[in-house]
């Protein structure tokens, strides 16, 4: 086994993969079992020794070793290990909090109205595709561009009246491919 004073830790900090590695070997386990008797939880403790090696090798470069290497990795896993106590304490309270005010339901009805809000966005972004090219350019920029039907004529070179029978034409089929949506999109 290398011991700490015959790490490599010059080259940690200059980038060298090897040594890197070197220090992930020797401290990946005691320092995930050491952050576990925080948390409790050994995925989370692993997630947690992985984060403090992937700070280490993003900024290896910027890191002072002060005191022992060894030092250096238990504390960081500690503040970690710390920290991720503390969010969960907070997370807790707020669960608790809805709870006792009843209000996990009304999150939970105001989460599920925003993913029924995209899924009718996806069925209209799908129902615009399928008009005609020429329809679905004026139908945008009629009502995504806030332009009005004679500005659309001027940009596009056609009469006013083609971009009317064209809005209708776009109109009628979007109401006939979304007729299952009672919220009314125009």
């Amino acid at each position: 086994m290398i011991q700490e004073n015959k790490l490599p830790i010059t080259s940690f900090t200059q980038g060298d993969a090897k040594a890197f590695e070197t220090l992930f070997r020797l401290y990946y386990t005691r320092l995930t079992l050491f952050s576990n008797r925080f948390v409790n939880d050994l995925t989370v403790a692993e997630e947690i020794t992985a984060d403090v090696f992937t700070h280490l090798w993003e900024r290896g470069h910027e890191v002072a070793f002060c005191a022992s290497v060894s030092s250096y990795l238990f504390k960081m896993v500690q503040n970690r290990s710390l920290n991720y106590l503390k969010r969960q304490k907070i997370e807790n309270l707020y669960v608790n909090y809805l709870e006792k005010n009843n209000l996990f339901d009304e999150l939970r009805n105001t989460l599920e109205n925003g993913l029924e809000e995209k899924e009718l966005a996806l069925q209209i972004e799908a129902a615009i595709a399928t008009l005609p090219e020429k329809c679905r350019e004026i139908f945008v920029l009629s009502r995504f561009s806030d332009m009005k039907y004679r500005e659309i004529a001027v940009q596009l070179n056609i009469s006013p009246k083609t971009v009317e029978r064209q809005m209708s034409i776009a109109l009628e089929k979007l109401r006939q491919v979304l007729k299952h949506v009672t919220y009314m999109f125009f």
